[in-house]
């Protein structure tokens, strides 16, 4: 079988094959998607401290009004008259403020420590902010230039299909439809030459000598290893 126009063919899909190359390998490409990865989750971290900060700040509210009510527990005992009370409620009154005192001092501990918290996650989230503009900045440049490379590459894509095209109808139909199939699975090149005896001229993986008896019949085999299909030249 002459594979004259397929191997024709493919020589024209690896102009196409390099444009392509260059779109999807784009250092700028590349570029962008590690600047959207690094906002979305700049943006996942927002939402984390966003979330703890309205924790801490219930936490907050919490303790304000258990600080009230223990003040105003401490308020009462305050106005009590202490000449009238006996030797035992005097202590069990003493006792008790004593007890108020220490639960006040342990809520404004408390308290401090929140606003602490509520401090570092304020830090964290500009920080965070500031991540997620610089990307976001810097990813609209990589986008600019994207859509450069691309106004650039575009027509010459377009004008290599068009010629791949007009070379269609002088391929053979299956063997088309074969090496169209594999184009598809991003194999290429799809077609190579037999290396020595019996390897596949791109993987170099031996192929069996049943299929090598077959290559002067059919005219290609498939390497059973890359799937490409192997001519002899």
């Amino acid at each position: 079988m002459d594979l004259t126009q397929l191997l024709k063919y493919q020589d024209v899909d690896a102009k196409l094959f390099s444009i392509e190359q260059k779109l999807t390998a784009s250092p700028h490409k590349k570029k962008a998607n590690e600047l959207a990865l690094l906002a979305k989750k700049a943006q996942a971290k927002s939402t984390e401290l966003e979330n703890e900060a309205n924790n801490v700040l219930k936490e907050i509210d919490d303790l304000k009004v258990s600080f009230q009510q223990n003040k105003k527990s401490l308020d009462s005992l305050l106005k009590k008259d202490l000449d009238k009370l006996s030797l035992e409620e005097f202590d069990s009154l003493s006792s008790l403020k004593s007890k108020i005192l220490n639960n006040l001092n342990s809520l404004e501990k408390m308290l401090q420590k929140s606003a602490e918290k509520i401090n570092n996650i304020l830090q964290e989230f500009n920080k965070t902010k500031k991540m997620y503009d610089n990307a976001r900045l810097q990813f609209e440049d990589c986008k600019k230039k994207i859509q450069e490379e691309t106004k650039i590459l575009e027509p010459e894509k377009d004008k290599v299909k068009k010629e791949l095209e007009s070379l269609e109808s002088t391929v053979d139909k299956r063997l088309l439809e074969e090496y169209k199939k594999r184009r598809n699975d991003n194999i290429f090149p799809v077609v190579v030459p037999l290396e020595g005896k019996n390897f596949c001229g791109r993987c170099r993986m031996e192929l069996p000598m049943a299929a090598i008896s077959r290559i002067n019949d059919t005219g290609v085999i498939t390497c059973e290893h890359c799937k490409r299909l192997v001519y002899k030249k």
